[in-house]
């Protein structure tokens, strides 16, 4: 995937950022997140598919992690009212 804004995925943006599933999971939770640490780890790995809003909440907390550190948000979000 390329690095420009809105473009990686979930599992790449956590690659890229250098984060830890249990620092993603904490991001997360941070951000309104209520799923199990195991599930979040399922979701970025594409063993489970999260739903807009699910996905939303990881992407925010990955992108939070790049904005901290100067960088723009390379994470996709998805439109919720997609069907």
């Amino acid at each position: 995937m390329t690095g420009q804004a809105g473009k990686l995925s979930l599992f790449d943006g956590l690659q890229l950022s250098g984060m830890t599933l249990g620092e993603l999971w904490l991001g997360y939770y941070s951000v309104g997140g209520n799923a199990s640490e195991l599930e979040v780890e399922a979701y970025v790995l594409g063993l489970l598919r999260p739903d807009a809003y699910q996905h939303n909440l990881i992407a925010q907390a990955i992108n939070e992690s790049f904005l901290g550190h100067g960088q723009d948000h390379p994470v996709s979000y998805q439109d919720q009212h997609a069907t």
